[in-house]
């Protein structure tokens, strides 16, 4: 049995899943196009862990994940150690758009959004 079915068989049910698959969809495709891109990856990055934490207690069978050979740990784990480092390094700045966004002044206007991009 999955040890969170109870919590997670909330968004499936007839009235939530809409809204739930409506979030799932853009949530992925805006979270991919920022980190394609490099453009508010400190927005994107809690919400990409946020989601790949919420697949890893998904599927999880304690102590098990996924399959009887992933032991707590499986790939879900590390992508979200890869999307913290990337966050916590500021990757839009070395081969995205943050750099080209904040070197332009864009953000000079809009003290609200430096931190964004910052």
């Amino acid at each position: 049995m999955v040890t969170f079915h109870d919590f997670f068989a909330n968004f499936a049910t007839p009235t939530m899943l809409p809204i739930t698959n409506f979030l799932v969809k853009w949530g992925h495709l805006l979270i991919g196009l920022s980190f394609v891109s490099g453009l508010l990856v400190r927005v994107s990055g809690p919400f990409a862990f946020l989601l790949i934490i919420t697949y890893y207690f998904a599927h999880m069978e304690f102590p098990y994940v996924e399959n009887t050979f992933n032991l707590i740990v499986d790939y879900h784990l590390v992508y979200a150690t890869v999307i913290v480092y990337l966050v916590a390094h500021r990757a839009g700045h070395v081969w995205g758009l943050d750099e080209l966004v904040e070197r332009m002044g864009m953000t000079a206007g809009i003290p609200a959004l430096r931190p964004l991009v910052g």
